[in-house]
């Protein structure tokens, strides 16, 4: 296909079939630790697991802007979730040090992930 062509994805959804915020948070962080060791420097990885208890933590947002540079479809927020996974500097406060920023479909029957990992 060529560059300048954008595959257009249409997908039927259904407002009364989404994950809940709490299930949208779940998922995205058990993707993100089943995918962690292949996709972040193994010094990130020991940090993240010795620190997570004391300050990570996972926030759910709708989509930013920037996903469109990534993702060729609409990101309807009734259906998508970014997820933000790292640490903050104290407990309970802002994730300021990211890991992985998740992006998921929160429609039940659409398994859709993608993931922008700390470089």
């Amino acid at each position: 296909m060529p560059n300048d062509v954008k595959q257009v994805v249409i997908m039927e959804m259904d407002l009364n079939n989404r994950l809940t915020e709490d299930e949208t948070l779940e998922q995205a962080y058990d993707i993100f630790l089943e995918l962690a060791v292949d996709n972040l420097d193994p010094a990130d990885v020991i940090l993240f697991n010795l620190q997570f208890e004391e300050r990570g933590g996972a926030e759910l947002f709708d989509p930013s802007e920037d996903w469109a540079e990534h993702v060729d479809f609409d990101l309807n927020p009734d259906f998508f979730a970014e997820v933000v996974i790292g640490l903050a500097d104290e407990d309970g406060g802002e994730i300021n040090d990211i890991f992985a920023r998740v992006l998921l479909c929160r429609e039940k029957d659409h398994k859709l992930c993608h993931i922008l990992w700390r470089e």
